[in-house]
């Protein structure tokens, strides 16, 4: 316990002011969140996932490679997805029981990659009235079929 004692006390003839504080519960209180942020820095550090937004930049002049390469795009529409490589579209998955179909989405991904296993990077599009959430649900599709370089684009 820690004490302060105030001027005063036996020569001055007024009553001695001393305290005793008690600093076991302010010790426990920077104890408890010490482990909160601890814990919290981790929970942080796992759901982190690497997005960029992607958009009209300047115009560059293309090469011959970058002709070549599949510019890989997954929309979000209210009817379902449509996957799309070099503006040209690759598949339309429609929803299944006013659900969308992530499970026939994970195949078409698996499916594209096979055909183009250097491919990491992905663009994935929405509209407006999408919920976040489908929004996040493609995002994981996407990571689980070998596409950890995501861009988020509003536009379709």
């Amino acid at each position: 316990m820690a004490s302060t004692e105030a001027p005063g006390g036996k020569s001055s003839g007024k009553k001695p002011l001393n305290v005793d504080l008690n600093l076991v519960p302010f010790i426990d209180l920077l104890t408890c969140l010490i482990c909160f942020l601890l814990m919290a820095a981790v929970w942080i550090q796992i759901g982190k996932i690497s997005v960029t937004q992607s958009g009209t930049g300047a115009p560059s002049e293309q090469t011959p490679e970058d002709r070549q390469r599949l510019n890989l795009v997954v929309a979000i529409t209210p009817q379902g997805y449509i996957i799309r490589g070099n503006n040209t579209t690759i598949a339309d998955i429609l929803k299944k029981d006013d659900s969308y179909d992530k499970k026939t989405l994970g195949s078409k991904l698996k499916e594209i990659h096979g055909q183009w296993p250097e491919k990491n990077d992905i663009v994935v599009m929405s509209e407006d009235g999408i919920s976040y959430q489908v929004l996040i649900d493609t995002m994981d599709v996407c990571l689980a079929n070998d596409y950890p370089n995501i861009s988020i684009s509003g536009t379709i």
